[in-house]
């Protein structure tokens, strides 16, 4: 079992001077980025091992430096995402109780106002070289700290093994074909378990690495062409904006791509099919996995088969459906090398069963053992009776012209408990109504799932890491 720190090592011994790191301002070849990151540690090593370090950084070399000198020295990187408010962000340092905060020159005044008795602030153009005795974490040390994005409560602290992380690179690797040849393109902020995950894989196999700091659509197009890039990680959301873009010779440079990969947020089947039929040889790939149990699944579409699934359980990775209905819905739990054995500092262990972690997460198997998502148990919608599962709603819906995001949630209700009630956020000169909208789903939907009320948002409520808060819609 490896650690993380292992991951340069190993591919810096193997290809000292291929390229391992590109972002706006700089490159490194592996051995270059290994130097840079010994030099680092030999400053953390003043710290006592085991010691958490927050980290607040844009997609930069800065972040990978930093965030892989912590790994190096024993010590545990908190990864703070730049868009977090700086309540969250006091909230996060209070409960992770670091002995330093590092950040760029941009960051520094959010940094310098956080209250913790002694922690230490410093700028990454601050941190000098110093001598120290060398240091080496254990695969059951804990290598980083994340929170939880917080969409249905207060977020919680989880943190992540080596070995933890070992096992999911492994798996990412063998099941999506990563080698040292590609080039991977991360528009995706590295504080997130998605983009650490595509930090981590391009490490272990020793491909190429080019950090982008905006998802916009025709930066992404730009890059793929500059850098000749094979793979592409984004959310659903950038790929569909990239899609929906009409210009045919920016579009072309997707077809070249080897793998687009994103996650378990809902995938529109439509933009799955456009992303097929761009790319001339690649594939198009989802997972499903939480914080606390990365890439639990994965899903590799093929034409229309099975294409609102997130695939099989990843080898070494059990899944089951606990207090299933008679259609064979209910919570997902998992169990394996990737499950945390814990939350930070011990709370929410109501979450972890002999081993297994519920997810609160609503799922199916089909007969063929391929997983689908419904929702989170907290939104279930309980009409008169009946279930309504809002992804349900939400997937029939946003096959709309017109629609960027739809969400649905329950509304309280005099005869029926609860109905539906949507709401939706329109594409940019979108002229869609709500006649439009119920007119579609009563064509496409059981009478009693049709929206009782639609209203029309200028955006979401959302966590730090941009994802949408249910639960405050509720209220």
């Amino acid at each position: 079992m490896n650690t993380i720190n292992k991951f340069l090592i190993n591919s810096s011994k193997a290809n000292p001077e291929k390229i391992a790191l590109i972002d706006e301002n700089s490159e490194f070849t592996f051995s270059e980025l290994e130097e840079k990151v010994m030099k680092f540690s030999s400053f953390l090593n003043q710290f006592e091992e085991k010691s958490v370090i927050s980290l607040l950084f844009e997609n930069t070399s800065e972040f990978v430096i930093s965030y892989l000198s912590i790994i190096n020295s024993g010590c545990v990187a908190h990864l703070i995402p730049t868009g977090i408010s700086q309540h969250n962000l006091q909230n996060q340092v209070s409960s992770a109780k670091p002995r330093l905060a590092l950040t760029s020159n941009s960051y520094f005044k959010r940094i310098d106002d956080i209250e913790l008795e002694n922690l230490e602030k410093l700028r990454f153009s601050d941190v000098k070289e110093i001598s120290s005795k060398d240091r080496m974490p254990s695969p059951t040390d804990y290598a980083y700290l994340i929170y939880t994005s917080g969409t249905t409560s207060t977020p919680k602290g989880v943190p992540i093994t080596h070995s933890n992380c070992d096992f999911s690179t492994k798996n990412i690797a063998k099941t999506l074909h990563y080698s040292k040849n590609d080039i991977d393109l991360l528009p995706l902020q590295m504080s997130h378990s998605f983009g650490l995950g595509c930090l981590h894989t391009s490490l272990y196999v020793g491909s190429t690495l080019v950090l982008q700091k905006n998802p916009k659509s025709e930066d992404i197009l730009e890059s793929i062409k500059k850098y000749n890039v094979t793979t592409l990680a984004a959310i659903p959301s950038t790929l569909s904006n990239i899609t929906s873009n009409n210009n045919n010779d920016s579009l072309n440079q997707l077809s070249n791509l080897r793998l687009i990969i994103t996650n378990s947020t809902f995938f529109p089947p439509e933009t799955i099919r456009k992303l097929k039929n761009i790319l001339r040889e690649g594939i198009v790939a989802t997972y499903y996995g939480l914080t606390e149990a990365s890439r639990s699944t994965f899903m590799i579409f093929d034409g229309e088969k099975k294409i609102e699934s997130v695939g099989k359980p990843s080898d070494g990775i059990e899944i089951k459906i606990k207090d299933e209905d008679k259609e064979g819905i209910g919570e997902i739990w998992i169990y394996g090398p990737n499950v945390i054995d814990n939350y930070w500092r011990n709370e929410y262990s109501e979450n972890k069963s002999e081993g297994w972690l519920r997810t609160g997460d609503l799922g199916r198997f089909d007969e063929d053992g391929f997983l689908y998502i419904l929702g989170r148990v907290d939104d279930l919608i309980n009409i008169s009776g009946e279930k309504v599962y809002p992804q349900e709603i939400e997937r029939i819906v946003k096959v709309l012209s017109g629609i960027e995001e739809v969400i649905a949630i329950p509304m309280k209700h005099r005869s029926f408990g609860e109905v539906v009630k949507l709401f939706v956020k329109k594409t940019a000169n979108s002229e869609i109504t709500s006649t439009d909208i119920l007119t579609h789903c009563i064509k496409n939907m059981e009478r009693f799932k049709v929206p009782a009320k639609i209203e029309f948002v200028e955006d979401f409520p959302r966590t730090d890491y941009g994802k949408i808060k249910r639960f405050m819609l509720k209220e």
